[in-house]
């Protein structure tokens, strides 16, 4: 019976896993197509801008340019981030599929004890165990979104660091 639990239990938590990397997939192809068409539009509306604010030749390029690169640069941030909660998602299903397994076995001790002291000792080593593997997960969760911001920062700034650098060189 406990075999035939695990089993059931694997293979749920193996559905769940697979059903939510589509999910992600499938947000950041969203994500992606969405940002692809937000570019084509800000180009129309720099192309409209440029024209009504009678920027023509080089500074109406120069401005394309720019927009152009600063839609690039969020582009790139924002897969960095789907990327990221991909990631994330499927480090929670494995750690989720890791304690389905742990709470077998742990089914397994409890059953196991021959006393009230026995069950009551096990019982308090698991939740001592839970409780550390929640901090833990929320610890490593934590270390993944905080690199996933630190390498979409990173492209942000780089993009804006090069934009302030071309406006010193046209002063």
């Amino acid at each position: 019976m406990t075999d035939e639990a695990a089993r059931v239990g694997e293979q749920t938590a193996r559905a769940g896993a697979d059903i939510a990397r589509r999910g992600t997939e499938a947000a950041r192809n969203a994500v992606e197509s969405g940002l692809n068409t937000a570019t084509q539009t800000l180009e129309r509306v720099t192309d409209q801008f440029t024209k009504v604010l009678g920027f023509s030749g080089p500074q109406a390029a120069e401005l394309a340019r720019r927009s152009s690169e600063n839609i690039q640069a969020v582009t790139q941030a924002s897969t960095v981030l789907a990327r990221g909660a991909q990631e994330v998602s499927q480090e929670v299903f494995g750690l989720i599929q890791n304690r389905l397994q742990k709470n077998l076995d742990a089914v397994n001790r409890l059953a196991g004890t021959r006393s009230v002291q026995d069950f009551v000792a096990v019982q308090s080593d698991l939740a001592r165990d839970t409780l550390q593997e929640v901090i833990d997960i929320n610890k490593r969760i934590a270390e993944v979104s905080l690199r996933i911001a630190n390498e979409a920062g990173q492209i942000i700034q780089a993009q804006a660091d090069k934009s302030a650098k071309q406006v010193r060189r046209a002063a």
